[in-house]
């Protein structure tokens, strides 16, 4: 009776587990890197800074100026939060390979000890050891 509440736990509860772990992993690696806020945002000025914000325009030419800055303010800060973005997701990838490739192995380890247990059993009998 015990082998197959191994079998049950092995492949039922622990699995799920595994999986429910890749879930909270992905959740919070979401939120670390804020990327469906930075998403929202992705044209806003960084942290709120406008540099007409800064003193009053004296004439069309600062104006045109302070346009231009904004501007590049707003793409300085697109670039930035793509880069947390793109690096987020990266992450969030890497996080979905390991867990994966653990969850591969965690499936077959049963196999895998079956299999060495044999072999060791056969290099024993033989003696050939």
């Amino acid at each position: 009776m015990t082998l197959v509440e191994y079998i049950y736990w092995h492949y039922g509860v622990a699995s799920i587990g595994i999986l429910s772990l890749l879930r909270n992993y992905l959740i919070g690696t979401w939120h670390k890197f804020l990327i469906s806020t930075h998403f929202k945002n992705l044209l806003a000025p960084w942290h709120r800074a406008n540099p007409s914000d800064v003193g009053k325009s004296q004439n069309i030419g600062d104006h045109i100026i302070n346009a231009v800055i904004d501007f590049y303010i707003r793409i300085v800060a697109a670039l930035v939060r793509l880069t947390i973005i793109l690096t987020g997701l990266l992450v969030e990838l890497l996080i979905i390979f390991a867990f994966l490739t653990l969850f591969v192995v965690w499936l077959l380890w049963p196999v895998i000890l079956v299999y060495l247990v044999v072999q060791g059993l056969g290099l024993v009998l033989s003696g050939s050891l």
